[in-house]
């Protein structure tokens, strides 16, 4: 995966990068840890609690560490049009052009190793949850009306790009009484 160099980095340009990689909610996890939470951090500093870039940041951050897994976890993040570049977008929408034209103060180098880091983080990712989800459809033909595991199959098929699938492996679910409630799965 190719990632633009840039010069400098505003919220907008890192959330445009984020998206090109299809970020899993661990790898969002590892940004927000990464290098949001230094961001938030300096603005509260340079700028107070309560200016809007950093109750911004602040927001993006708890998005990456935890509202993320949640909307995927919970099943917000089912329909083929749910995709990672959906749930960014729905973030950003309504976000001030101050906050999304905020230039982050970490380095575009220190940025974009960042990135790339997590683009082939990503890569493995996708290799490992491929064989994970062979072992699920072998437990699912053994177990066909077992709600939980179509619930696994799901999130399995979301985090290797397979949308349409995942949305077909949710209904299902749902079909076997599967609820966000009821689901013995937490987190990721």
């Amino acid at each position: 995966m190719q990632l633009p160099k840039r010069t400098k980095y505003a919220v907008k340009d890192l959330m445009s990068d984020l998206k090109k990689i299809s970020p899993t909610p661990s790898i969002m996890e590892e940004v927000g840890s990464k290098l949001i939470y230094y961001e938030w951090t300096c603005c509260e500093n340079l700028l107070s609690s309560d200016h809007p870039v950093t109750t911004n940041l602040r927001d993006l951050l708890d998005f990456m560490e935890n509202e993320y897994e949640n909307q995927l976890v919970t099943g917000e993040l089912w329909r083929v049009a749910d995709t990672p570049q959906s749930a960014i977008n729905n973030f950003l929408k309504g976000r001030s052009k101050e906050f999304l034209d905020y230039t982050l103060d970490r380095s575009p180098e220190y940025i974009h190793d960042l990135l790339m880091v997590v683009a082939n983080a990503r890569k493995q990712e996708i290799k490992q949850y491929k064989q994970l989800e062979k072992n699920v459809r072998r437990e699912i033909k053994e177990d066909s009306e077992n709600p939980e595991l179509w619930n696994k199959l799901r999130l399995l098929l979301w985090i290797t790009k397979n949308y349409k699938e995942a949305a077909d492996a949710f209904k299902t679910a749902k079909s076997f009484g599967w609820t966000s409630e009821q689901s013995k799965l937490v987190a990721l």
